[in-house]
């Protein structure tokens, strides 16, 4: 997977999130999520939301805590409506921009 500035740009932005410590690699979390169609401020709110500790917990590769990959994000997403990832943004920062 390559990432992308814009992965780059958000992953640092979000690297103080509560599970960030939990991936291996959270440039490519950033970068599963902006793949599935996510714009900025949707990926944003996901990485910073309880979304990502829940896609660990969930995560069913053996993997330990500071391993899980951005498969983990993907698996989990899998789950998840467009509506819920509106509402979250909307939750998160007020306002929903929609996909690019």
């Amino acid at each position: 997977m390559t990432i992308t500035q814009q992965a780059k740009d958000i992953a640092k932005r979000t690297s103080g999130a509560y599970s960030f410590d939990r991936f291996r690699n959270w440039e490519a979390v950033t970068q599963c999520l902006l793949n599935l169609g996510l714009d900025d401020l949707q990926t944003e709110a996901v990485l910073i939301s309880k979304w990502t500790r829940w896609a660990c917990d969930v995560d069913d590769s053996g993997a330990t805590y500071g391993r899980h990959t951005s498969t983990a994000m993907l698996k989990f997403m899998r789950g998840i409506s467009k509506s819920q990832i509106e509402a979250l943004t909307f939750e998160t920062f007020g306002e929903i921009r929609g996909n690019k």
